[in-house]
């Protein structure tokens, strides 16, 4: 299932939970949008082998090939969503945040009762485009992962000596949007905005 070069590829699968039906498929390769779409017969495996655990009480949440990781989470009995990446280090964990935030953009766009009480599905399906732009922006490639972890992202550059006097201005550090911004310079604290405070030291990786 994995693809070949060294690109990772992520496709994201949504699915009528009582009926297997395809909602859309959404997928991204290096970190960007591809139109490659899976065959419909691994779509089939891979929602049958989760609902063949569910019929016999086990909960399938991930399973892992030589190249490919796999996460299944359902959504209120309704919604299955499903994400296969054949990225390197890929964490289940982190996989399993991307299918939270995917459904919660669902909810966004298109309601919660929509999801839950599926009357139309061809409807639903044109419903759920709003979402595609959303929803492709949580497959693009970034450094940024703050909203995939619920952490703050941090960001150390090398030469981080250099921009000590391009930061020391009081008017920067004063602006309420800087408050939680924070220069280190050798793991040490040199410069934090007034959302750091005394009691909100900055903590680094030693």
């Amino acid at each position: 299932m994995g693809e070949e070069g060294t690109e990772g590829t992520v496709h994201l699968l949504c699915l009528a939970a009582s009926s297997g039906v395809p909602l859309f498929c959404r997928s991204s390769r290096g970190g960007t949008p591809a139109r490659q779409q899976l065959p419909f017969s691994v779509i089939g495996s891979l929602n049958g082998v989760h609902m063949f655990g569910q019929n016999l009480e086990v909960q399938l949440s991930s399973a892992r090939t030589k190249d490919t990781t796999v996460v299944w989470k359902s959504f209120h009995d309704s919604i299955t969503l499903i994400v296969l990446s054949s990225e390197e280090d890929t964490l289940e964990l982190r996989l399993d945040r991307l299918l939270q935030m995917v459904f919660g953009a669902m909810v966004l766009l298109v309601g919660l009762e929509e999801l839950t009480n599926i009357r139309n599905v061809e409807r639903l399906k044109k419903e759920l485009r709003t979402s595609y732009r959303l929803i492709d922006s949580f497959l693009r490639d970034s450094e940024l992962i703050g909203d995939l972890t619920q952490c703050v992202d941090c960001v150390v550059p090398p030469e981080g000596s250099l921009l000590q006097p391009c930061l020391g201005s009081p008017r920067l550090w004063a602006r309420p949007s800087s408050a939680w911004l924070c220069l280190a310079v050798w793991w040490q604290q040199q410069r934090a905005g007034g959302g750091w405070g005394p009691r909100r030291p900055c903590c680094f990786p030693g």
